[in-house]
């Protein structure tokens, strides 16, 4: 993973600065060519350096799409479950941005798209067998090398409920550096022990099928 061109997708670009130092520059050739040139160079090499290799809205969730196939391939690995075992119903993926840090500081941005991005992202995959539910977590930085991952194993009668619902996050704008709010669907999972486990959903109407029918599930399950 590039860490320091996804970097750059959340770093904000200096353009009054840039436009000062471009005036200044062009003053300051009818005065002192050298020092003028010297100016406009380094405003130009700025602007280029930042813009040059940016990654647009689509990339950075191509980039995070990448990490949520590879996610579900190491649960397996990581659970130690063959395929064919946990196939009771297909695989489920639910991922979204993470607004807290993992150990580094993490940095957010709101896409062109008004979607509000974090440099931060969990995935979690569960997997079902005849008797068990099994899960796999997985929080990774796209922009320093940092993960954190963890498995469990519940019996579905253990498994309490399961459900989405809308909440109102805060955050600050890694640019702008104002704190502003807007809307998340949220994932949660409660068994009888009292743990729960909640992951923000990037794309509800993606995974809205796949959690329905993994409700549908629990529901034959208990009853049975």
């Amino acid at each position: 993973m590039d860490y320091k061109r996804n970097r750059r997708y959340f770093e904000s670009i200096s353009w009054k600065g840039a436009i000062i130092s471009i005036i200044i520059g062009l003053i300051l050739l009818s005065a002192y060519a050298p020092l003028g040139v010297i100016i406009l160079i380094s405003a130009g090499a700025y602007l280029y350096f930042k813009i040059k290799g940016r990654p647009t809205d689509g990339e950075i969730d191509a980039i995070i799409q990448k990490q949520a196939d590879i996610a579900l391939e190491k649960g397996y690995d990581k659970l130690g479950v063959d395929p064919d075992e946990v196939n009771l119903i297909d695989p489920i993926v639910i991922h979204g941005p993470m607004f807290q840090r993992i150990r580094l500081p993490y940095l957010t941005k709101k896409g062109k798209d008004e979607y509000v991005r974090s440099s931060n992202h969990e995935i979690m995959v569960f997997f079902f067998s005849e008797q068990q539910v099994y899960f796999y977590n997985y929080s990774f930085s796209i922009i320093d090398d940092e993960i954190n991952e963890g498995t469990d194993e519940y019996f579905y009668r253990d498994v309490v409920s399961v459900s989405t619902s809308s909440t109102t996050t805060t955050y600050t704008d890694s640019r702008t550096k104002k704190e502003e709010t807007f809307s998340l669907e949220v994932f949660k999972l409660t068994t009888s022990g009292a743990t729960s486990m909640t992951c923000a959903i990037q794309d509800s109407n993606s995974v809205q099928n796949q959690i329905r029918g993994m409700k549908n599930l629990l529901r034959e399950k208990k009853s049975a």
